[in-house]
């Protein structure tokens, strides 16, 4: 091999070498911009691991700091029970399976739905003249972020229904004390009003 072709594959080799640097250097760049990847431990040669968040299921727990019963509630359509009002040592429920979520990923939102309120109306049974007072409940719905508390440990979704009727959800390694110290003398235990025209309402 004569000496000006060594010195053409030398000036070659040079040429691609910073092609080969700026393209690795935009690949970590982004990885690092993608806003669904979670870092995890570095390797041994120092460079950091990406992985894509897996969603993890989280036992339900609410917390009603409202003056009423709510019979019902579900985070992204599973159903959390039914929870009394809080004490100053129960949110006011047990625990449910399960809410669905993405540990790492920012801003992640659940739809939270629940009773807030209700009305008797009259039924009259269809092989009798006897007439049935039936409740109707009304419900509420909201998007909520929910606040990472615990990252990859997380196990439990609370759900904190507070009396001004806004909502707060976080994911938590254990279940919380209640937020809000209420007394438990505070609950409205007086039937629901009747329905406008004793009737079902929407009809």
């Amino acid at each position: 091999m004569n000496d000006s072709f060594k010195e053409f594959q030398l000036a070659d080799i040079s040429r691609r070498r910073p092609v080969a640097h700026y393209a690795a250097m935009a690949l970590l760049f982004a990885l690092s911009a993608c806003s669904k990847a979670v870092k995890s431990q570095a390797t041994p040669s120092g460079f950091p691991v990406y992985k894509e968040p897996r969603p993890v299921s989280l036992a339900l727990v609410g917390y009603n700091y409202t003056n009423r019963y709510i019979n019902e509630f579900s985070v992204g359509g599973r159903g959390g029970g039914n929870l009394y009002v809080s004490s100053p040592t129960s949110g006011g429920g047990g625990t449910a399976c399960c809410g669905k979520y993405w540990p790492g990923v920012k801003g992640y939102k659940v739809k939270v739905r629940w009773q807030s309120g209700a009305c008797y109306y009259r039924v009259r049974a269809s092989d009798s003249d006897d007439v049935y007072q039936t409740l109707h409940s009304y419900y509420k719905e909201a998007e909520v972020a929910v606040d990472d508390r615990a990252g990859e440990g997380a196990r439990y979704m609370e759900v904190h229904f507070y009396p001004d009727g806004s909502v707060q959800v976080a994911a938590t390694e254990q279940p919380s004390a209640p937020r809000v110290a209420l007394s438990e003398d505070r609950e409205d235990k007086t039937r629901y009003p009747r329905c406008p025209n004793d009737e079902k309402p929407g009809q």
